[in-house]
């Protein structure tokens, strides 16, 4: 086999994820944002795909004069959701100052019984923050699901799925 053929499919999966993240990024940013923009949630297949959306939303973000910062929640989940969460209610000092696209990558590690705890506070303190702009990335979909997606559970419908038709895992594997 030659180097481009085993080459070629991983060039070509990595550029189709630019292409999806640059999508995304264009929708979620909109030209309403920040004015009409609610919290969101994406489900990546991937690392590579999660980087891709990183990249493009901050590319995006960059043009529209919008600050973004990305924290990597898997480290340590608890204590950086605690930091995030000491984040929200501050309100920024200028009145009409550009929210920041704030990009929580890893959240799909909350998504069991064992982490509920963490998240209860959080919807109240974030849904109707005005600093920042929200956007929680997982690659899991079942532990995604398990956070947003169910009405026992504390995010029930707290953030808009934004996971485009090509990330969503088939429904017959997902059951």
């Amino acid at each position: 086999m030659s180097e481009y053929t085993r080459s070629g499919p991983v060039a070509a999966e990595t550029c189709t994820f630019a292409a999806i993240a640059a999508q995304l990024a264009g929708s979620y940013l909109h030209h309403l944002v920040p004015a009409f923009r609610t919290p969101a949630r994406l489900i990546c297949p991937s690392n590579e795909a999660e980087l891709a959306v990183v990249e493009a939303m901050t590319q995006a973000s960059a043009a529209r004069g919008i600050p973004v910062e990305v924290i990597d929640l898997r480290p340590a989940p608890a204590e950086r959701l605690d930091a995030v969460t000491a984040l929200c209610g501050r309100g920024s000092k200028e009145r009409d100052a550009m929210p920041t696209l704030l990009i929580l990558r890893g959240f799909d590690v909350f998504g069991d019984d064992t982490h509920e705890a963490p998240t209860y506070p959080f919807r109240s303190e974030f849904q109707f923050d005005k600093k920042y702009l929200w956007l929680f990335i997982g690659r899991d979909a079942t532990r995604m699901r398990f956070l947003f997606g169910s009405y026992r559970r504390p995010l029930y419908q707290a953030a808009d799925d934004i996971t485009p038709d090509a990330w969503r895992p088939s429904r017959r594997h997902d059951q």
